[in-house]
């Protein structure tokens, strides 16, 4: 995979996943293989500066996802909030692509939290 440098203290300051993997075990660098490029960076950003602005259709599944494997709550709060407010901007002149997008990502939604039991 591709190496990318950051921070570790910043990016545990926002994860405790990872504040454990790099101080109690001494890890100096993360594989991030299964997620995109992309949304690797925009993860990055986010923990650095606090602010969501790089979420989009391209990233949107491999960054809520990222939220949720290193448990940056806030993070994953954003990616609910972007695709609530895409799902607002819907209307009969949205794009196929565009109501597809929102579709396929609010059923993947729903079907992740039946799988952790919120919804029966």
């Amino acid at each position: 995979g591709v190496q990318i440098k950051a921070n570790s203290i910043i990016l545990s300051l926002n994860s405790s996943i990872i504040d454990d993997l790099t101080t109690n075990l001494q890890l100096t660098s993360l594989e991030a293989d299964d997620f995109s490029r992309e949304a690797v960076d925009c993860f990055i950003e986010a923990s650095y500066t606090g602010e969501v602005e790089a979420v989009n259709q391209d990233n949107f599944r491999d960054v809520n996802k990222m939220s949720h494997v290193f448990e940056v709550s806030w993070l994953s709060t954003r990616c609910k909030e972007y695709l609530v407010s895409y799902l607002d901007k819907l209307d009969s002149e949205s794009s196929y692509p565009d109501i597809l997008f929102a579709v396929e990502e609010a059923v993947y939604m729903i079907s992740a939290l039946k799988k952790k039991g919120f919804l029966n």
